[in-house]
């Protein structure tokens, strides 16, 4: 991991004092309620490119180094396989936001839920899907199984992240295009993962338009790494399809729509910072 500077581990260690005190209160309840041991699960929503992988690892690192187990895991890894991906275009060919992998509808809901139900029971090892975004020009796919990392239970924390996590579907979409509709529909299988949660954290950006700027760096670092990746147009157009989404639902979230009793909502600058 690269040096953070001062500034940026100001900002990880609000989180972090935020986390620890959550699972103190979630320790207390257990004790009170006689309740089986199982981890807290925290899901965290950040836009693409906001740094949410060097956030998380961060995080870990420094609750283990507390003698707290944690685990970062993220939904990006439940996306479809490639091949069912060319499926689901192929069967909404209409849809420009099913053209590729990102929005809901592109990830495997039931291969999700599997895994957080293993992890939910805290009690074995655990196969941890893994999806390869540089896989065929950057089109991404899914590792074979065989290739998925095994961790090992048990862990007081599983922090769950994801640039659409607890989205919330509009009750009422008659003023967006059809697409979206499509969108918005889809949207409700996701309830299946939010029932999971205990907690969530939400990093908004101040201007949507950040998105863009993000992922075109973090694809030049990707590809600088000698990984595949997509040019900077192709980015470019890539993230552009995203911003509809924002636009609907992103500002919601600081209003807490799923009804969260642990919720963090902070809003980030261009340089991934709060303020």
């Amino acid at each position: 991991m690269a040096q953070l500077s001062g500034e940026r581990i100001h900002f990880y260690c609000q989180i972090l004092f935020w986390l620890e005190a959550q699972l103190n209160e979630k320790r207390k309840e257990r004790l009170l309620e006689q309740k089986a041991s199982r981890p807290l699960f925290v899901g965290l929503n950040a836009p693409q490119g906001a740094g949410k992988t060097t956030l998380t690892k961060w995080l870990v690192d420094q609750l283990e180094e507390k003698q707290i187990q944690a685990l970062a895991i993220s939904i990006d890894d439940f996306y479809l396989t490639c091949e069912q991906q060319v499926q689901l275009a192929q069967a909404n060919s209409d849809n420009p936001y099913l053209q590729q992998r990102g929005y809901p509808g592109t990830h495997d809901i039931e291969l999700g839920v599997k895994t957080l139900q293993q992890l939910r029971k805290n009690q074995s090892e655990v196969a941890i899907p893994r999806y390869v975004k540089s896989a065929h020009q950057g089109k991404g796919d899914r590792s074979p199984e065989n290739f998925w990392p095994v961790v090992t239970a048990p862990f007081d924390l599983v922090l769950i992240e994801g640039w659409c996590l607890g989205f919330s579907p509009l009750a009422n979409a008659e003023g967006v295009s059809a697409p979206m509709r499509k969108i918005n529909e889809l949207l409700n299988e996701y309830s299946l993962w939010h029932e999971f949660l205990d907690a969530k954290i939400v990093l908004s950006p101040k201007h949507p338009e950040y998105v863009i700027d993000w992922r075109i760096e973090a694809e030049r670092n990707m590809r600088a790494s000698g990984q595949g990746g997509m040019s900077d147009e192709d980015i470019r157009a890539y993230v552009q399809t995203f911003l509809p989404a924002y636009e609907l639902y992103a500002q919601a979230l600081r209003e807490n729509p799923l009804g969260f009793a642990r919720f963090m909502w902070m809003e980030i600058g261009r340089g991934r910072l709060p303020g």
